[in-house]
């Protein structure tokens, strides 16, 4: 006979209907879930992207601070000197928080774009990491921050070339023209030779520091063979979410011929830098020598346009700018 029978006792339960309830999440998945969010953040930004603008800047704001100092405008050891080493370090700074915020703007504005090219469709807006709120409102936040570094150390100026910056390329470049003109990025170019103006700037006390305006309008220059030199690697992707880029709207050869001219008429820009900006014989040597492999290749795109040429001049034209800019930081 069954003992429980016997003793009057009810069935037992089921072992499932015995288990303990499944505890909630526990301490690791909130952190796990923080540092998901601030990995989006941080991507929004596009952190790495931002390294390039940022020395150029810093460059030509080392630039402004020798010239002060080679001229005797400021001497050694003085407030003067003092004021121009902390413009540089703000300057810099405000650089790099107004750069990434003015990335994480973008990220909101080309959001629906980004979701349809396979390039862009994993960053935090289209994949739903953020919203297109959250990352506007954060670029608002990073830029806002910037301004207040140079606002707080007393550079006007600084601050109003970086407003124009973040202006020209969030409202400007990728708020109305990107979806209209393939000339856009001729728009766009001021937005990324504001950082030279800014830590220039903020080096000197002035609207333009030393050396300012062709340092400027080399970037300018190297912008578009940037841009459109990536827009033909990917122009498939431009093609779907319907964004005119050049070689969407010429065709990948004509379009990698414009690059390769562009690219010698900022070679020839280049070559003429050390002499505008009263450096020595040794730095135009050494400008003169990073132009030889961009000129081959250069040359190369322009008689035999390829979306392969192309490509391996959008891998030069970055270090290029980063090295003429070297030169210029170290050598004048």
């Amino acid at each position: 006979m069954d003992c429980e029978a016997a003793a009057g006792s009810r069935p037992l339960e089921p072992a499932a209907r015995l288990q303990a309830p499944s505890p909630g999440p526990g301490p690791g998945a909130g952190r796990l879930a923080l540092a998901a969010r601030v990995t989006a953040f941080v991507e929004a930004t596009k952190f790495r992207s931002v390294f390039l603008l940022t020395a150029v800047g810093l460059a030509a704001g080392v630039f402004a601070w020798r010239v002060g100092l080679s001229s005797g405008a400021v001497a050694p050891g003085s407030l003067q000197e003092t004021a121009a080493r902390t413009g540089l370090v703000l300057g810099t700074l405000a650089v790099l928080l107004g750069s990434m915020g003015a990335n994480a703007i973008t990220g909101a504005i080309d959001h629906r774009m980004d979701a349809l090219m396979s390039r862009t469709r994993h960053r935090p807006v289209p994949t739903g990491r953020l919203t297109p709120g959250e990352s506007l409102w954060f670029g608002i936040a990073l830029v806002g921050l910037a301004l207040l570094v140079v606002l707080a150390g007393g550079y006007f100026w600084s601050a109003v070339w970086l407003l124009g910056g973040v202006l020209n390329v969030t409202l400007l470049y990728n708020g109305w023209s990107k979806t209209r003109t393939p000339w856009s990025v001729v728009l766009g170019t001021p937005g990324s030779a504001a950082p030279v103006l800014v830590v220039s700037s903020a080096v000197a006390g002035t609207a333009l520091g030393p050396g300012a305006v062709p340092l400027a309008a080399l970037v300018a220059a190297w912008t578009p063979i940037h841009v459109w030199s990536l827009a033909i690697r990917y122009v498939d992707d431009y093609r779907a979410a319907g964004v005119p880029m050049l070689p969407v709207a010429v065709g990948v050869r004509q379009a990698a011929r414009c690059v390769g001219w562009a690219s010698l008429a900022l070679c020839a820009a280049a070559a003429v830098l050390p002499a505008a900006l009263g450096l020595g014989p040794a730095a135009n040597a050494l400008v003169l020598t990073l132009q030889v492999p961009v000129l081959i290749v250069s040359l190369a795109v322009t008689f035999r346009p390829t979306a392969v040429l192309s490509w391996t001049l959008f891998k030069l034209t970055s270090p290029y700018l980063a090295l003429v800019f070297l030169v210029v930081a170290t050598m004048g």
